[in-house]
């Protein structure tokens, strides 16, 4: 089985690619991996460099990710498509597009976190992601299980600035000031939504934050909540891809249709 990643984008200074390889290695790790080879899409490349991330970002990345789920459906090399930004960029229409299964990360977080749970919280980087993130829970109908969308208040850009300086000594990442900081952020966040919302589960959303796991898993475990279970939302986007992909399943065309649909309903 062989699946592609695509990172929402590409800018003059920021390229997923290296953080997913990260990501990527730390699930072959695992074993999360075992029979199954990953391949990693740079990004579509925009000129912006802006740290916004707001619905005008969102449909700015949707074009180019459409373009690139189209690309790769059409290879015939490819058993699925995996979508790994925070805010499941181009993943509706992807699914009209795709002539091969597709999976987003945020959309699968959900599915995962309704298996286990009642209540969950995703963290995610930044103000208003949280209101996209909801608005997207709605319309996967999922909204009842989610109880709330934190921000550890640390922007995309910083976070990759961070990883990017210890991108080859990554032994020295931990000891960085600023990561500490990212990291005990995301962490309170984290115990917030446990004390405060009453969640059962936490997910991990933006791409940089699934590469911090351990060092959040550890900061929970101290607080007395090794209980909690952490999902990471692109590892969730691997697996439901690779549920559709061996049991030969593709998104419902009544679900997402074109206008060449066959079997059209009465009314919707």
């Amino acid at each position: 089985m062989r699946l592609v990643l695509i990172p929402p984008y590409q800018n003059p200074v920021l390229n997923w690619g290296f953080v997913l390889r990260e990501l990527v290695s730390n699930m072959e790790k695992r074993g999360q991996t075992d029979g199954i080879e990953i391949d990693i899409d740079e990004g579509y490349f925009i000129e912006s460099t802006s740290e916004k991330r707001d619905e005008e970002v969102l449909a700015l990345i949707t074009v180019g990710g459409i373009r690139k789920i189209r690309e790769y459906s059409e290879m015939g090399k490819y058993d699925a498509i995996v979508l790994t930004a925070g805010i499941d960029p181009a993943f509706v229409a992807g699914r009209l597009v795709s002539k091969i299964p597709v999976a987003a990360a945020i959309h699968s977080g959900l599915h995962v976190a309704s298996l286990i749970g009642e209540r969950c919280t995703i963290i995610q980087s930044f103000v208003p992601t949280g209101l996209i993130i909801r608005h997207l829970a709605e319309r996967y109908g999922l909204s009842h299980k989610l109880a709330s969308v934190r921000c550890c208040g640390h922007s995309t850009f910083s976070m990759y600035r961070i990883i990017n300086k210890y991108r080859e000594k990554k032994e020295e990442r931990a000891s960085d000031p600023e990561l500490r900081k990212v990291i005990d952020d995301i962490v309170n966040q984290c115990i917030a939504a446990i004390e405060k919302d009453r969640v059962d589960s936490l997910i991990l959303g933006n791409e940089p934050l699934p590469i911090f796991e351990n060092e959040i898993r550890q900061g929970l475990d101290e607080a007395g909540y090794d209980e909690v279970p952490i999902i990471c939302a692109i590892p969730a986007a691997v697996e439901m891809a690779k549920v559709m992909a061996s049991m030969k399943l593709m998104q419902a065309p009544r679900a997402y249709p074109s206008a060449s649909l066959k079997a059209k309903p009465e009314y919707w």
